[in-house]
């Protein structure tokens, strides 16, 4: 996803700094490793032209006043040509504008930002998108899509900057709060459905794996506590694991129970050992999503929370799809063909094309 922080200086700068991809600018990853060889992008004229709509896609306004902002500077991702290349990768640039309140804002009034992303801002959503107060270091952090603008962000007047902000303590920090669950929340229900499918297919192979509604309930209950546990220590800082160990481990969790299926003869008890071990490899992935995603400070236990229930709740929304498809399927072909060890056999393929695509 793109990330955009906007700090308001004491002086009267605006700052904007984004972590973008730009591969939709460059035109073709060849072309966007091309740009990452120059010393200086912005003397190059083909890179000028082609971030120069990038400052008018942005609108930011201080107390209802437009604020201009102009490029200052872009930092390319130094990665190799293979890395650009790779169909899996996302080199991300730093890009920096600049700008100035205008000149009718009262320094000794409040002051209320608001930013909004048009149309024309042509990069991932949602936008993890931050205003900030450099003066005392409050900030407001939400997720937003082009056309969805931010919630107003009072920063006090300079007379005021050294008081807490106690107004802001009761209304404003708890619609705060509730839009941050809210928007952690479908962030995390949008990882898994349907973006997370490594995820699905390992739920899919516990699906097919269990020979009753209880045994499925309780491995997927064991499944979540495992991976609600070892995101939450991931998340706070606690453990932590890197994605080129983690990724590889993920695919062979679910390679490794669609087998046990096709084995048979293995009760579902047996497997709780094994699916509390996925279940923890499971966790440091959604972390490293959360990571990437943004987990802000000042709500870091209910964000996790949030996000948590998300994750929960598309799986749950998952499991659901698949038991409709599985009682239409077998009342249609009673008996006649191997559901479940189709299912799984389907899930190998599909793991093992992934695992091609990713690391061969």
């Amino acid at each position: 996803m793109s990330r955009s922080t906007v700090s308001v200086h004491s002086d009267g700068r605006v700052t904007v700094d984004l972590t973008l991809d730009l591969l939709a600018t460059a035109g073709s990853r060849e072309e966007y490793w091309l740009w990452s060889q120059q010393d200086d992008p912005l003397s190059d004229g083909s890179i000028e032209r082609a971030l120069s709509p990038l400052p008018n896609a942005i609108a930011l306004t201080a107390n209802g006043a437009g604020v201009s902002l102009r490029i200052e500077e872009v930092n390319l991702p130094e990665a190799s040509r293979e890395e650009f290349l790779d169909p899996l990768a996302w080199p991300r640039s730093e890009i920096r504008l600049t700008g100035t309140l205008p000149k009718s804002s009262d320094t000794t009034e409040p002051l209320t930002l608001q930013v909004s992303y048009l149309d024309s801002f042509i990069f991932e959503e949602p936008i993890a998108n931050t205003l900030r107060a450099e003066a005392n270091g409050r900030k407001q952090t939400r997720w937003l899509v082009t056309g969805q603008r931010s919630p107003a962000f009072l920063i006090a007047a300079e007379s005021q900057q050294d008081q807490p902000p106690v107004v802001e303590t009761s209304k404003t920090g708890s619609s705060e709060a509730r839009a941050v669950f809210a928007d952690l929340l479908l962030a995390g229900f949008r990882h898994i459905f349907p973006d997370g499918i490594d995820h699905l297919l390992f739920v899919a192979a516990l699906f097919f794996g269990s020979a009753s509604l209880a045994g499925l309930v309780g491995i997927v209950t064991l499944f979540t506590i495992a991976h609600s546990l070892s995101l939450g220590l991931t998340a706070l800082g606690w453990i932590s694991a890197p994605a080129s160990i983690v990724e590889p481990l993920i695919l062979l969790s679910i390679v490794w129970i669609a087998i046990a299926n096709l084995a048979g003869g293995t009760g579902t008890h047996t497997r709780y050992p094994l699916v509390l071990v996925f279940g923890l490899i499971h966790g440091l992935g959604f972390a490293a999503a959360l990571r990437e995603i943004g987990l802000p400070a000042d709500f870091l236990i209910a964000g996790l929370l949030a996000f948590n229930l998300g994750v929960e709740a598309a799986q749950l929304a998952f499991l659901f799809c698949l038991s409709a498809i599985s009682l239409l399927f077998l009342r249609w072909f009673p008996e006649t063909v191997p559901w479940k060890r189709g299912g799984s056999v389907l899930i190998i393929v599909l793991t093992s094309a992934i695992a091609g695509l990713r690391f061969f």
